[in-house]
């Protein structure tokens, strides 16, 4: 962990009321502080900017410029606590760290005891349909999720074209669920399909990142993932793997409450799959 980090952590049962609440915030959310301005901060945390500059004082910094500075100081100098992959690495070093990493971001995730598993789950075997909206290397989570439930005769959707995603948002119903995947919560084609959905009177899931965005105004029920990326081309494989188990442990929840009804479901299309195999 940050050296800044671990001190918040240290001095945050003695923090002031709203300056606690400044430093929850930014552990929860430790990018915030590289790419938040001062004002961003104040918003997003529902603070004053007095109460941020006097708890960056509290902290041993001039205000936030010196903080943020600093923080992104360090982060060049350590830009993870996960084990950090090298160039003079072979793949079989390579393999070993990457599934040590996954495992550690796999672990914090199921250690997020909010996250209302079951509710979702029960929405989502009463629902009409389930449909999914996600761009980027989200939406590969979104579609392979989508294969899933569609092998066993569950009506769905995953969009790639972002008309088509905004069309399929426009006629869903209180009867369909709308799951949007954005791990900042900010991309903005995500977050308008799914107030789109939202205002059809679909149920709104969102899997994404513990933090204030605007992907929360239209989300019903939030499923949180645990990966902090910090790289500089939000590059980090684990958030996609976060992503992915939470989807895929709602997709074998959804086929054990249905009953065998989708063994013959699978062994139709697998069928139908084998057809095109020489």
């Amino acid at each position: 962990m940050h050296e800044l980090l671990e001190k918040i952590t240290k001095m945050l049962p003695s923090l002031p009321r709203a300056e606690k609440t400044i430093a929850t915030a930014l552990l929860e959310n430790p990018e915030a502080i590289e790419r938040m301005t001062l004002a961003e901060i104040s918003r997003e945390s529902g603070t004053s900017e007095a109460s941020i500059i006097r708890f960056c004082r509290r902290m041993g910094y001039d205000g936030y410029t010196a903080i943020k500075e600093d923080f992104i100081l360090e982060n060049h100098q350590n830009p993870s606590s996960l084990v950090a992959i090298r160039a003079q690495d072979e793949m079989s070093v390579i393999l070993e760290k990457l599934y040590k990493n996954n495992m550690e971001v796999l672990s914090d995730t199921l250690a997020i005891v909010e996250n209302p598993y079951e509710k979702v789950l029960s929405i989502l075997l009463k629902a009409r349909s389930l449909n999914f909206f996600a761009v980027g290397d989200a939406y590969t989570a979104a579609k392979l999720s989508y294969i899933k439930f569609k092998r066993i005769g569950v009506k769905c959707s995953a969009e790639e074209d972002i008309m088509l995603q905004m069309i399929t948002a426009s006629n869903l119903t209180k009867n369909d669920v709308a799951i949007g995947v954005s791990y900042e919560g900010r991309s903005k084609n995500v977050v308008e399909a799914m107030r789109i959905a939202k205002q059809r009177g679909a149920t709104t899931i969102s899997i994404t990142r513990r933090d204030k965005s605007p992907l929360l105004d239209y989300t019903d029920i939030r499923l949180l993932v645990s990966a902090k990326d910090l790289t500089v081309g939000r590059d980090k494989i684990t958030r996609r793997i976060s992503d992915q188990f939470i989807l895929e442990a709602l997709y074998l929840g959804y086929e054990t409450r249905i009953g065998n009804n989708y063994k013959e479901h699978i062994k139709y299309t697998q069928q139908a799959i084998d057809l095109n195999k020489i």
